[in-house]
């Protein structure tokens, strides 16, 4: 599924991050564990290793996914147009503070990582197409005091974008964030910590799904 189609419909993000694997091969293990668990599915993956990612590295885990699998790079855009990944996540720091020309091709697609409304605006205005807000629970992979549910509902309401929920988020927390406004949900612990990814995905997929028919069974008994 295409990056930019996946954006319209409920879906799992899933960042395989460097820092909560902890060495270098396992995360690229990891990385094409998900990637295969992903694939013909409503899952995007972000390639994130923060203050470690060099091109080389970036092609390493390029490499570990199929073109058909969403992919989104955590980090440079002249390496994710380069190696053929499909979009770029800004750092909530690093969003430009202007939208600027884009070249339109690979990586034409950008998500930015919020936690206020204030900076959801800030990426609005900088052409982002999608956020990602957090953290709403208490987080597995990091110490983070949560915003709340309600948080996450406010960022929602002050945009026109797509935002993805962070931050704690098991299966059984999927529902109060799709409910808050939430587009779709963002893990890291909650699929990397599994003893299957692939069970992982299929567990948060069946909660996005399980809202997503209880949400129309709703509408068609009130329309």
């Amino acid at each position: 599924m295409a990056m930019k189609t996946l954006l319209e419909f409920p879906f799992l993000y899933v960042v395989v991050d460097l820092d909560y694997v902890g060495d270098e091969q396992q995360w690229l293990r990891s990385l094409g564990e998900v990637a295969e668990a992903a694939a013909g599915k409503p899952v995007a993956i972000q390639v994130r290793a923060k203050g470690a990612m060099t091109e080389a590295l970036a092609a390493q885990a390029r490499a570990r996914v199929p073109d058909d699998v969403p992919l989104v790079l955590n980090g440079d855009s002249a390496f994710a147009r380069r190696l053929g990944y499909h979009a770029v996540q800004w750092p909530e720091a690093a969003i430009p503070h202007a939208s600027g020309p884009r070249s339109r091709h690979h990586a034409d697609i950008h998500l930015a990582s919020v936690h206020s409304v204030a900076a959801a605006r800030r990426a609005e205005r900088a052409g982002a197409d999608a956020l990602v807000f957090g953290a709403v629970f208490p987080p597995g992979s990091k110490t983070a005091v949560p915003a709340g549910v309600e948080a996450l509902a406010v960022v929602a309401a002050a945009t026109t974008l797509p935002v993805l929920a962070i931050g704690g988020v098991t299966p059984e927390r999927v529902a109060a964030c799709l409910s808050a406004g939430a587009r779709g949900v963002a893990v890291i612990s909650g699929v990397l910590a599994a003893a299957s990814a692939a069970r992982a995905i299929e567990h948060y997929l069946a909660a996005i799904q399980a809202y997503e028919d209880a949400d129309h069974i709703e509408e068609s008994v009130t329309s």
